[in-house]
């Protein structure tokens, strides 16, 4: 049986926390954009399911797509920064000044790619009452 010792994993951690806090300003904004407008994705996809007259476990089957398309693409998501980031300052493998550059661009990105997912949500929405064809 395969298994993973908590020291290993710890360290993995601690390398995976390093890698994301050295990437590009350009790659955490991507990435976090990415991972807004999925997760946006995922939401509308639950409520339209559960607003069809199906039970809210069916909608709550459906949202965790985002979250496994988050992980596929390796996209930065700012609760899984803010949960692995903390550990390697302790650990003394980042800095401060990384740690919050890194939270401050991830979220930033979480917050344009959802919002700009909201944009067009509401865009198809208008352009279906009023009647005209879909894009």
């Amino acid at each position: 049986m395969d298994n993973v010792r908590p020291a290993e994993m710890v360290g993995e951690m601690l390398v995976v926390a390093q890698t994301k806090a050295r990437l590009p300003i350009r790659d955490l904004l991507l990435r976090g954009s990415l991972a807004g407008a999925f997760l946006g994705f995922a939401t509308s996809l639950a409520m339209v399911v559960t607003s069809q007259g199906l039970p809210p476990i069916v909608g709550a089957v459906f949202f965790p797509v985002g979250f496994v398309m988050l992980v596929l693409l390796g996209l930065e998501l700012a609760t899984g920064n803010f949960a692995l980031l903390p550990p390697a300052l302790l650990a003394r493998a980042i800095g401060w000044k990384q740690l919050l550059a890194n939270w401050f661009w991830v979220y930033l990105g979480n917050l344009a790619g959802s919002m700009g997912y909201a944009f067009l949500f509401y865009l198809a929405i208008i352009v279906e009452a009023a009647g005209a064809p879909a894009l």
